[in-house]
């Protein structure tokens, strides 16, 4: 009994991520991304720099590795993370509280 609800999915999560997707895009998750995360991953777990359990790269990571695809694919132009977090994403990107993000 207990298998079945953690392996049903969550329909209503699915649902708003369907509908977030009408409002904004989403970046694909390519293996380039994935290695340009990993060696973010490497270089902050090398200065100290812990943005997740050991065995794990997190999402802040892999946002990183986005933006600096991003930043080098468009240079010149500002490319910035919008989040209510900014502590982990600071380390890798320009980052700021997408409520402080002026145009």
């Amino acid at each position: 009994m207990l298998l079945a609800s953690i392996t049903k999915p969550n329909v209503a999560g699915i649902d708003k991520l369907d509908t977030l997707q009408q409002v904004i895009d989403f970046l694909p998750l390519t293996k380039r991304v994935m290695k340009e995360a990993a060696q973010l991953w490497a270089v902050a777990r090398s200065q100290g720099m812990h943005t997740a359990d050991n065995k794990n790269i997190d999402a802040d990571i892999i946002i990183s590795a986005q933006w600096k695809l991003l930043a080098e694919a468009y240079p010149g132009q500002y490319i910035v993370v919008a989040t209510k977090n900014v502590k982990h994403l600071r380390l890798f990107t320009e980052a700021q509280e997408w409520k402080n993000i002026k145009f």
